[in-house]
């Protein structure tokens, strides 16, 4: 996080109700221009539809999402989903990818043309995929592909990055990978926030959580984040569900509990104390 920067974004007292539901409740946070910001908490806690709020998909039932810039207006934001939806015979290359993020929905020609596929190059090399530019996306890796959803994401020269679980089914190094990069663009200006299931490597990079479980859980430093106020967030008994990014295991248990992993489609029936993944 840039030392002394700018608050973004000033989230107050949101809720949100669906069809009768409370989804969210009570969320107040801010941001900063520069910050990192992890948002971990369980599955149907709300993390997905706060991005949405955030992004304006959604209006808040109650509360407010002020934007500190510009009159009040959002910051230019590039989103990131979980994974691409691509038809087996999806013709297009990396590179192509990556440059219809700049382009609008629209043709460019001339000096602007040059512009955007000079970006799309640097973009390219950015993240790592050089190799890559002419490759066709249905031929990449998991982790490949998001590389290029950050590049075509960053085209638009994003003042703020949104990111749903964008690592999700990615290997462990993949992972490490995207979030060293994530690390730098926010040393570089640009806020990020990142929906993660992978505590110890979201700890690792991020400056500060966002614990949301229905409600705002718990925010802080990336570094204050302890077993306690994860066990209070997840429901269910838990220890820590791959080995952290540095080789040592790290648990996170409750007294008595079962270890067990917890998958993103993780869940428990009423009184059942067993595995279900």
């Amino acid at each position: 996080m840039i030392a002394n920067a700018a608050n973004v974004l000033k989230v107050e007292k949101v809720a949100l109700d669906l069809s009768g539901r409370s989804i969210l409740r009570d969320v107040s946070l801010s941001l900063n221009s520069g910050e990192f910001l992890g948002i971990i908490g369980p599955n149907g806690g709300g993390k997905t539809t706060f991005l949405r709020l955030l992004v304006g998909l959604l209006r808040p039932s109650s509360g407010n999402i002020c934007w500190q810039n510009r009159n009040g207006a959002a910051p230019r934001i590039g989103y990131v989903p979980q994974k691409m939806s691509i038809e087996p015979h999806y013709p297009l290359s990396g590179i192509e990818v990556v440059r219809q993020g700049g382009d609008g929905g629209w043709p460019a020609f001339g000096a602007r043309r040059r512009e955007l596929f000079a970006r799309a190059d640097e973009l390219i090399r950015r993240v790592g995929m050089t190799d890559h530019v002419q490759t066709r996306v249905v031929d990449m890796s998991g982790g490949q592909q998001r590389r290029l959803l950050l590049a075509r994401a960053l085209m638009s020269q994003p003042e703020m990055l949104l990111l749903d679980e964008p690592t999700a089914g990615v290997d462990a190094w993949g992972q490490e990978q995207f979030c060293a990069i994530l690390h730098e663009l926010s040393r570089q200006g640009i806020t990020v926030v990142l929906v993660s299931h992978d505590i110890p490597l979201i700890t690792k990079y991020a400056d500060r959580i966002a614990c949301i479980s229905g409600n705002l859980h718990w925010h802080g430093a990336a570094r204050d984040l302890n077993d306690s106020i994860v066990h209070s967030a997840y429901s269910c008994e838990l220890e820590r569900y791959q080995t952290s990014h540095d080789g040592e295991p790290i648990t996170f248990r409750k007294p008595g509990g079962i270890p067990h992993q917890v998958h993103h489609d993780h869940t428990h029936k009423p009184g059942e104390t067993g595995h279900k993944h």
